[in-house]
């Protein structure tokens, strides 16, 4: 399969590398050189649980691409998925299929301002994934891909997709309540993301604190009570679970909002926290402790510039 990956950074290379090995075309989208240059000398080079590859890949600006691909998958941070949508009708075409895999909620929303929505994929995923350096990623346990059609249709395009992930050792599977597996990572990035950005401290830091306890209980039961205005089931048992989990065993980590904080770098805040918030003000349910990391992550973001 012809494709693009929007974004090199450590999810979109850990599918580019994965895709690639299983004999896909894949060209790699950025606008950094030193990456785009990186994965052109070198190629990819993947460290997971088999060992150590260097995944022959191409990279390039979207403006040099000169043909449509089959299927693009977009990896940016939301914050920049307009920007990328903008520049890609280099390389995606009318038939092109997209599929975002990108975190927060409301991501199919953005990409049908640029594309046909009967060839839109929402998905979800949840692989481990660490970026060294210009293309140089890390991925070490197990993780899922959950995706459907926006247009509910479960054809042979879509079977076509879930076919080309699985050959490529990606744990994919086509899922009609995909809705559900994005409110679930959405509520889990709400409690871990929001926390560690604000207090700038590793899940530990959280985990080690019945104040933090208490807080990251608090957020994920008002994300669930939001999902289920909207009709959709995250069962408070099953998100605790894996919160608890994360706590138990991922007490060094430090998610991607905190580091984004600390590194003064643009964060996803407006999908995942200001997403729920925005849904939750449509129907009137009061969720203070999100509002609260929202304006947090804001006033932190602000003054970036200050300083």
């Amino acid at each position: 399969m012809k494709l693009a990956i929007i974004g090199a950074g450590a999810m979109g290379t850990l599918f580019g590398a994965h895709l690639a090995l299983a004999g896909n075309e894949v060209t790699m989208i950025d606008v950094v050189p030193e990456v785009i240059e990186a994965i052109n000398e070198r190629g990819i080079l993947l460290e997971d649980d088999a060992g150590s590859h260097i995944v022959p890949v191409s990279a390039a600006r979207a403006e040099d691409m000169k043909a449509p691909v089959e299927l693009a998958i977009l990896f940016t941070k939301t914050v920049f998925s307009r920007s990328a949508l903008r520049a890609a009708g280099t390389y995606v075409g009318p038939d092109t299929l997209v599929l975002t895999l990108q975190n927060g909620i409301g991501n199919e929303d953005v990409l049908a301002e640029f594309v046909s929505r009967d060839r839109i994929l929402l998905g979800v995923t949840n692989y481990p994934s660490d970026l060294i350096g210009p293309g140089h990623v890390s991925s070490h346990g197990k993780g899922y891909v959950r995706f459907m059609s926006l247009s509910g249709v479960h054809g042979p395009e879509l079977e076509r997709v879930e076919e080309t992930l699985k050959t490529a050792g990606l744990n994919a599977a086509i899922t009609p309540d995909v809705a559900e597996a994005v409110w679930e990572k959405v509520a889990f990035n709400a409690v871990m993301n929001g926390t560690t950005a604000v207090c700038q401290l590793p899940v530990g830091g959280i985990a080690g604190s019945e104040h933090g306890v208490s807080l990251a209980r608090r957020i994920a039961q008002e994300a669930v009570s939001v999902a289920a205005a909207y009709g959709v089931n995250v069962p408070m048992e099953k998100l605790w679970a894996s919160v608890s989990d994360a706590f138990a065993h991922h007490g060094s980590h430090y998610p991607s909002m905190a580091q984004d904080v600390m590194k003064k770098r643009p964060t996803e805040i407006d999908a995942i926290h200001g997403g729920i918030l925005a849904r939750a003000r449509t129907k009137g349910i009061p969720v203070p402790c999100i509002e609260t990391i929202c304006d947090l992550v804001h006033i932190l973001q602000a003054e970036y510039g200050a300083e």
